[in-house]
């Protein structure tokens, strides 16, 4: 198991805070430690690239120590004897740990990222129960979900009506209005889609005039006192590096 332990052995040298004593410990000349942390980055890419489809996310350093060694224990033994960890293997891992007990809250957390990445909001408890049981069955992880829920989203019209007002509510501190409702209702961009297109039109010469309409709802709901164009000129300086929306302006608004 030559690679494992020098992935290990990586991510343990990436993970730890004195250099020097993971060094120590773990001996050997440069060279093999070097391999070690060129291996732990591969591995690392590989499970980052698997993750990103079966849960929604990227994993870290930790996790991924947690993960090899689940990988090479008897209840999965998914790692061979030669060759390194790569996306294959990743993702095969994940979807078998998903499934099991230990991965309830995982498999949880996944179906709610994927039901916010098209919605805005949370599955149904129905919705829930409904999906945690394609996950156990190794029928279904995030990407799955997210595609099957977007092609319900678009055959809905009152649903996808439903997304727009979340998307709003986000980016814009305001329903849609019948012109929002006009372009979007004909698209098929799910919600997140839909609010990095705002964020975008926001900061854009066109979305200048809405850009302060936003700031000023987002400091009008967090702020007692009437609101200024000082006021807003400070919120705007805090929120464009990010492009902020009005959601996260309202995070901000309050220590002005």
């Amino acid at each position: 198991m030559t690679h494992l332990r020098f992935a290990l052995a990586g991510l343990a040298l990436g993970a730890c805070a004195f250099p020097g004593t993971a060094y120590a410990q773990l001996g050997g000349n440069i060279d093999k430690r070097l391999e070690a942390i060129a291996s732990s980055e591969r591995v690392q890419a590989a499970l980052n690239s698997a993750a990103v489809v079966v849960l929604g996310r990227q994993t870290n350093a930790n996790e991924a120590y947690v993960w090899l060694v689940l990988m090479d224990s008897p209840a999965y033994a998914m790692l061979q004897q030669s060759g390194e960890v790569n996306f294959v293997d990743s993702f095969k891992f994940l979807k078998a740990f998903i499934a099991k007990p230990e991965g309830a809250a995982t498999r949880a957390q996944l179906i709610e990222r994927a039901f916010k990445e098209v919605y805005g909001f949370d599955p149904s408890a129905v919705e829930q129960a409904g999906w945690d049981a394609e996950v156990r069955a190794g029928k279904a992880w995030f990407v799955t979900i997210v595609t099957k829920e977007t092609t319900r989203l678009n055959t809905s019209p009152p649903t996808r009506a439903k997304m727009l007002m979340a998307a709003y509510q986000y980016s814009h501190g305001r329903p849609p209005v019948q012109g929002d409702l006009d372009f979007w209702m004909k698209k098929s961009e799910r919600y997140a889609e839909v609010v990095k297109a705002e964020r975008t039109w926001l900061y854009s010469p066109a979305g200048a005039v809405e850009l302060v309409a936003v700031a000023t709802r987002a400091w009008d709901v967090m702020n007692l006192d009437p609101v200024t164009d000082y006021h807003i000129k400070a919120l705007l300086v805090k929120a464009t590096p990010g492009k902020m929306v009005y959601q996260e302006m309202r995070q901000i608004a309050k220590g002005l």
